[in-house]
């Protein structure tokens, strides 16, 4: 009687075992077949994109700061571009849910959730393979409508870069001096990097471009939308600045004009009894 249920024991565990096992197995689809994850984009077979990939690397755009989360955040993520800024204090509700309902106040953005906007974001994506044409991706589609195309046709790069950019750069490009040039003239696609010597390539023979001014951008001589200007925390270099706050709070940042113009007023930084002792000059 004693081996007998020893075997019984055995047996039970034996098909316990066998239950667990069988657990743990994945459940098949509706086709039978076992779920897979989402395929993720890739890249397409071009000996070009590697240098592509390293110039997005080196660039803002993978390595991105998520502005400080709002009360409005949650709401402007679909209905409203990334850097919405309204035209004055008055068109701003301290929170959305002054007219909507509430919303859960936002948790701090956690370091890691800074970076990568990635390549899907730009280039529109057939059959989980990325393609050279240039699209804005719906994110709000793209979560909530899966048969839906999420991509939108954008007319330039100048169009798809205003889909985030929007706090101004739209109004100032095409005026003065660079008319009729789009963000990709002056900048890098991938890196973002824009460098004036590109087209200007004789600047060192042009007066007053000596190396008296070797530490001022061009911007600090050629803005031509009234910004204040002066040098950098580190000394180091003369750009213009703008309020950190549009609604007037005290404060500014480093901000390099868009709206530039071929003619310079030297007063604007050598005035006389100016705080940084340059040399005055009349108008």
């Amino acid at each position: 009687m004693k081996i007998r249920t020893e075997h019984l024991i055995l047996f039970a565990a034996l098909l316990l075992c066998a239950a667990i096992a069988s657990a743990c197995q994945p459940l098949p689809s509706p086709g039978g077949a076992p779920t897979a994850a989402a395929a993720t984009p890739t890249l397409p077979a071009d000996p070009g994109q590697l240098a592509v990939r390293q110039a997005w690397e080196s660039g803002k755009h993978a390595s991105t700061y998520v502005i400080a989360e709002g009360t409005n955040n949650d709401c402007a993520r679909c209905h409203a571009p990334m850097s919405w800024i309204p035209t004055s204090p008055e068109d701003m509700p301290a929170t959305c849910a002054t007219c909507k309902f509430t919303i859960k106040t936002p948790k701090p953005v956690a370091q890691a959730d800074w970076r990568n906007i990635g390549c899907e974001q730009c280039h529109k994506v057939e059959k989980t393979v990325l393609t050279k044409q240039v699209a804005w991706l719906n994110a709000a589609i793209a979560q909530f409508d899966t048969t839906a195309d999420p991509y939108e046709p954008v007319q330039s790069p100048t169009d798809l870069c205003a889909k985030c950019h929007r706090d101004g750069y739209e109004i100032a490009l095409g005026t003065k001096a660079h008319a009729g040039k789009g963000c990709t003239a002056c900048h890098n696609a991938h890196s973002t990097q824009a460098s004036c010597t590109n087209c200007h390539k004789t600047l060192t023979e042009v007066a007053g471009h000596d190396k008296a001014h070797a530490a001022v951008h061009c911007v600090a001589c050629h803005d031509a939308s009234g910004l204040k200007v002066g040098p950098t925390p580190d000394k180091k270099t003369w750009l213009t600045f703008r309020p950190i706050d549009p609604r007037g709070k005290p404060g500014d940042s480093q901000y390099i004009s868009h709206d530039l113009q071929r003619k310079v007023d030297c007063a604007r930084c050598h005035f006389p009894n100016n705080p940084w002792g340059l040399k005055g000059v009349s108008k």
